[in-house]
């Protein structure tokens, strides 16, 4: 651990300080004038003091953040309303350990890293629980993140680093447990915005008794025009939850989260045409877009069987409907004959040459879990166990629907909608895990899991005729010790130190996805040159081998009470990942592999401060490195991640009357390939809310990008050439919310 930490240091002194300085520059104007006459009572801060939070995430019981042995930050619904935000993703740049950008240009499609995890928006690295049911695709394991509307969401509590020992299967960067809300009385809430590039929202949500027990019902729809042609987005959120006791000591609970989402694609841009107009889309993407109707629904029996013992038995059931369309281009290689084969001597001065399929995507998938926690609160052991069972089954189908140039889509498109590839298939999981802790000693606990999975994969291939048959399993042990550094009135800490094992096996798509793209070559022969046209082999690569990790982890919690009207917190998180056979799709011959090994190396810092109550600030500020560790790449940072993220923000936030709040959010640069040649310039932007609160209604503004900052969200390179996905400039947002 010391020379992890030796390192990390090394590593962040000689990086130049031009985001984390601003940050604590915005940070320490809460100091210079925290207002003489503030307000009294417990109104929503930015960020709050947490030690004393009560967490679940991080080992599936109740425990205190500060005893988990884990690195853990909460979002609560006073936080998120202070955020200028008008959708889930909107609030994961203020997460500290994630960095979040999108191909859509105003964050509505994520792509997300954490920890150096990064899936380029065709896997995830993370595993998303709505009230601790699994939502990832079956296909893919990616999210829809905005599946939840804020108004609905009462926290979010997000678990950092490789937690395969608790959940498995995607977890090798983190968990993120989107809680909802869970009224006590009767209530009634609507909302209701307008914005830039023709955004609206509208909402509403009740909730009320039944019998002995409760319901809540809710209903939301949003939609904006996008920044960019051809980037309309809309989604339509309903669901709710009944809550019913059954006995002294049981409940029943059910639940449903449902969305039907439309989103367009406005594709990539390249530099010259980003410097004519970022907000253009190219002819080739003019279909491009996705239509999906997602079903979640899930029964829930919690039971109180004796003092110190709780069983939950639950079973969700998944339906996923999908029909995206894709133009995958790029500009073509001119090839020199040798005698070995064929070199590529340059691009031929053209414009790109696309290959446009259309997906349809069936998904169902139905999980059990049977969970038992005990205590023995004598001894100071707690201890938490189960057994998890899924089963996911799937039909997919792609469809050629045109190729050419760009001549060909702007002035001669007419789809054909030809048949490629068809297929099903399913896959069966089953696991058994437990976890748990004991108290060694007043100061030191002692926390410890193991978890067993295994994960099998069919594949029936009508189309072209074939069959995939693979199965893997994994054992993922986790160790970590937490030592109390004290616990007065005035202050609480903590120091914790960890080891885990996590894995991610091959998702469905990687090792089935059998499309195959066409691509357009120009042959040299003498002064002229020859097109052809070359058919690629298909993406997945059905011998992938799953992804593993081995995790090491130093962190700290330190809460200090200043005085009645000053307390702060500092988490501190430093890590080193050894990842064997990382998967990534290799731009160069379009199809998934195993890569050689990797190190992630990170630093997560985190600062907040609450001054009367009323004021609030906080820091997050992530460094990391992560590297290929061998190969011909050996030393080179890996694509999509950037070494420095910050966000910050000030809030002054009382009961009644104005309020505001100031945020900063920035990344260092990235590289967009892996022989790092080519870069995307980092960025930073200053976004806020002004808001009025009055008894019964919240009036806000939001101003995101305040300076209208131009800079390029992601984006990869090939053979030389930047393929770029825009971001949004300045943005309002302006609405209300009501509560009766």
């Amino acid at each position: 651990m010391k020379n992890l930490i030796n390192t990390l240091m090394k590593k962040i002194l000689n990086q130049q300080k031009k985001f984390l300085l601003p940050a604590v520059y915005l940070l320490l104007l809460l100091f210079q004038n925290p207002i003489a006459n503030a307000a009294s009572g417990e109104p929503d801060t930015l960020r709050q003091i947490t030690m004393e939070e009560v967490v679940i995430t991080a080992n599936r019981y109740d425990q205190q953040l500060i005893n988990t042995g884990a690195s853990v930050d909460v979002l609560r619904a006073g936080e998120i309303n202070l955020l200028p935000a008008q959708n889930f993703t909107g609030i994961l740049s203020y997460l500290p350990g994630i960095y979040t950008t999108s191909t859509d240009g105003m964050g509505l499609n994520p792509q997300i890293s954490i920890r150096g995890f990064y899936g380029g928006g065709e896997a995830e690295y993370i595993t998303v629980l709505v009230d601790g049911i699994p939502v990832n695709d079956l296909e893919s394991g990616l999210a829809n993140w905005n599946q939840i509307p804020l108004n609905e969401i009462s926290r979010v509590e997000l678990l950092r680093g490789g937690s395969s020992t608790i959940y498995g299967d995607a977890a090798m960067g983190g968990v993120i447990n989107i809680r909802t809300t869970s009224a006590g009385k009767p209530f009634t809430t609507a909302n209701i915005g307008y914005g830039s590039f023709g955004s609206y929202e509208v909402g509403a949500a009740h909730g009320g008794k039944l019998g002995t027990g409760s319901y809540e019902l809710y209903a939301n729809h949003t939609a904006t025009d996008g920044f960019r042609d051809h980037s309309n987005w809309s989604t339509i959120n309903f669901g709710g939850k009944v809550k019913l006791p059954i006995s002294r000591r049981s409940t029943l609970n059910f639940s449903t989260f449902n969305q039907i989402l439309s989103a367009d694609d406005p594709g990539f841009l390249l530099q010259q045409q980003i410097d004519t107009d970022r907000k253009q889309s190219l002819p080739y993407f003019r279909q491009d877009g996705q239509d999906v109707n997602k079903y979640l629904a899930s029964l829930e029996l919690r039971s109180h069987v004796s003092s110190n013992t709780d069983l939950g038995i639950s079973l969700s059931y998944q339906h996923n409907s999908k029909e995206k369309i894709r133009t995958y281009a790029q500009i073509p290689n001119i090839l020199i004959p040798t005698g070995e084969g064929f070199y590529p001597a340059g691009l031929y001065d053209t414009t790109a040459y696309g290959d446009t399929k259309k997906r349809n995507l069936d998904t169902d998938q139905l999980n059990l879990a049977i969970r038992i926690h005990s205590e023995i609160p004598d001894a100071g052991v707690r201890i938490t166990g189960g057994i998890e069972a899924g089963y996911g089954g799937y039909t997919s189908e792609y469809a050629d629907i045109f190729r050419g140039f760009e001549n060909d889509y702007q002035n001669n498109y007419t789809p054909w909608d030809s048949l490629d590839t068809r297929g099903d298939g399913y896959r069966f999981t089953v696991a058994a895990y437990i976890n748990g802790e004991i108290r060694l000693a007043e100061p030191l606990t002692l926390l410890a899991g193991l978890r067993y999975d295994l994960i099998s994969d069919k594949y029936n291939g009508k189309v072209p005729d074939t069959s995939i048959n693979k199965t893997n399993s994994a054992l993922s042990p986790k160790i970590a010790l937490n030592l109390s550094t004290g616990k007065t009135d005035n202050y609480s800490g903590s120091i914790f130190v960890s080891y885990a094992h996590a894995f991610k096996a091959p998702t469905i798509d990687q090792r089935t996805d059998l499309k195959s793209l066409n691509y357009f070559m120009f042959l040299q022969a003498g002064p002229a040159v020859i097109p052809i046209q070359i058919k690629a082999d298909p993406f997945a690569n059905a011998n992938l081998k799953p992804q593993t990790s081995y995790n090491y982890e130093i962190g700290t919690y330190q809460y200090f009470k200043l005085s009645d009207n000053l307390t702060g917190e500092i988490s501190l998180a430093g890590y080193l990942i050894k990842v064997k056979d990382e998967i990534d799709f290799d731009l160069m011959t379009q199809k998934y592999k195993n890569i050689i090994d990797t190190e992630h190396t990170g630093l997560e810092t985190s600062i907040k401060v609450n001054v009367r109550k009323i004021w609030s600030g906080f820091v997050n500020y992530n460094y990391t490195q992560v590297e290929f560790s061998s190969g011909e790449n050996e030393g080179k940072s890996l694509k999509g991640i950037p070494q420095s993220v910050v966000s910050a923000g000030i809030s002054y936030a009382p009961e009644k009357g104005f309020g505001a709040s100031l945020l900063m959010d920035g990344a260092g640069k990235i590289y967009l390939d892996d022989q790092n040649s080519e870069t995307l310039s980092g960025h930073t932007t200053l976004s806020s809310r002004l808001q009025y609160n009055l008894s019964f209604v919240t009036f806000y503004l939001d101003v995101r990008n305040i300076f209208d900052t131009s800079y390029n969200g992601t984006g990869y390179a090939l053979d030389g050439v930047n393929y770029l996905y825009p971001a949004a400039g300045r943005m309002f947002f302006g609405g209300a919310n009501f509560s009766f």
